[in-house]
């Protein structure tokens, strides 16, 4: 999926709030300003979001010494979601469609977006239950996903941010029970970027309690197919069944070929549009 404008200044002003809010150098700061500026003035059309992510977070290392550092909100969200990991899972398990309720909660969790959002805190928690509660799911999708989860013995979950991953795990906990057969792998990225998941978090919060848990071998936030590793690609080919969550995963592997179920919130004018959906509303969508 193609970057457009809207793509640029969303990045460019989250970016600029987190560096504004923890860097004291006023010259580095402003020289991170014009070189972030000028990357999405001259960004080409056919880039996307996360490759744009990635480069801005390259220029923050050569002017600060590394990586944009989110390291203390995403233990924050982990361990605040974490605190509510068995309550939620017992609202999920004992609704009357467990796997709709899921697909609810792990839509809506997919707020927590350090890249779009600068400001979360952690009563950011309210926004995703209230939004679960008025979350609807596709049930043509909801058909066609239990009907492949029926006959597959092979799962991959790809994952996005830190905090939801708690709803995705609750999720994936949710599958095994109700379709044992299956074996879920876990797909985080393969180094630090923005608040997304790597194997850090999935040991924090026990994913592996559920899941086989790999990395896709580079820090970018999404699945870019030009970068990953011969792991995920074989995972994208060989497994049954695929989920794929947030954005930076749908603009990376969307209409690449393969068969996804995609679960995101709606946090773009574009992205709403293209999926006909309204702001800030959930998605679930299939790619046959």
């Amino acid at each position: 999926m193609t970057l457009d404008e809207e793509c640029k200044g969303c990045l460019e002003n989250s970016q600029m709030k987190k560096v504004m809010s923890v860097q004291t150098d006023s010259v580095k700061v402003e020289q991170f300003r014009r070189e972030v500026r000028t990357l999405c003035d001259n960004a080409k059309k056919e880039s996307c979001a996360p490759l744009l992510m990635k480069d801005i977070d390259n220029i923050h290392r050569s002017i600060f010494g590394g990586g944009i550092d989110y390291t203390e909100q995403k233990k924050m969200f982990n361990l605040a979601v974490l605190n509510k990991e068995d309550a939620i899972y017992k609202k999920i398990i004992s609704s009357p469609d467990p796997i709709a309720e899921a697909v609810k909660y792990a839509a809506s969790a997919n707020y927590i977006d350090f890249a779009k959002l600068a400001d979360l805190s952690e009563s950011s928690l309210e926004y995703v239950d209230g939004c679960a509660a008025r979350a609807a799911v596709n049930a043509d999708v909801l058909a066609k996903f239990k009907e492949r989860l029926s006959a597959a013995k092979t799962l991959l979950y790809i994952h996005d941010n830190c905090g939801e991953i708690v709803f995705d795990k609750i999720f994936i906990r949710i599958i095994k029970e109700l379709y044992p057969a299956i074996t879920v792998t876990s797909l985080v990225r393969g180094g630090d970027i923005i608040n997304d998941v790597t194997r850090t978090d999935a040991a924090m919060v026990n994913l592996s309690d559920y899941a086989i848990i790999e990395d896709n071998g580079c820090a970018i936030p999404g699945t870019y197919l030009k970068e990953v590793n011969a792991k995920t690609l074989n995972l994208l080919s060989e497994s049954d069944v695929i989920i794929s969550k947030g954005l930076g995963n749908l603009e990376t592997l969307y209409g690449e070929g393969y068969s996804i179920f995609y679960i995101f919130m709606c946090k773009c004018e574009h992205i709403a549009k293209r999926f006909k959906c309204g702001l800030w509303q959930t998605a679930f969508v299939y790619e046959g």
